[in-house]
């Protein structure tokens, strides 16, 4: 299995990732929650941060740019992490994105609920949806 052991791996794998993504715009905010019983919640949420898992997770929901929400299977949130699991081998850095999208998967698994992703290509722009709204709050 690849590893990306230092941040030169990980930066230089993200230019491979960003550049095979056609239209591909790095969004201003993105994060993964939960929908259930009404509500969408957000543990994680990232602005202006985390380039990597950004581009590895708009590649499994068919995101190039702009605001947009998108529903997520496990199964494809699963090959997200699979995706940016080789980042782990850098020691150096946190990965919070991994341990986050793991507890999700988890906690979906044994409570139900459905995943959702959120990337907001500008903080100007209107929310696009309840999830988007709710993702918005969650960092404000």
């Amino acid at each position: 299995m690849e590893q990306w052991a230092t941040r030169e791996e990980i930066n230089a794998a993200r230019e491979r990732l960003e550049a095979g993504h056609p239209g591909w715009r790095r969004p201003a905010a993105y994060g993964v929650g939960v929908h259930r019983d009404g509500r969408t919640l957000f543990g994680l949420t990232n602005v202006g941060t985390s380039p990597l898992p950004a581009i590895v997770l708009a590649i499994e929901c068919g995101h190039t740019s702009g605001t947009a929400t998108h529903e997520l299977t496990p199964a494809r949130l699963t090959a997200a992490v699979d995706a940016l699991a080789p980042a782990a081998a850098c020691t150096e850095l946190r990965h919070p994105n991994l341990v986050e999208w793991r507890r999700l998967l988890a906690d979906v698994e044994e409570r139900g609920g459905h995943l959702v992703a959120v990337f907001v290509g500008d903080l100007a722009d209107d929310p696009v949806d309840p999830h988007d709204r709710a993702f918005r709050a969650a960092f404000a």
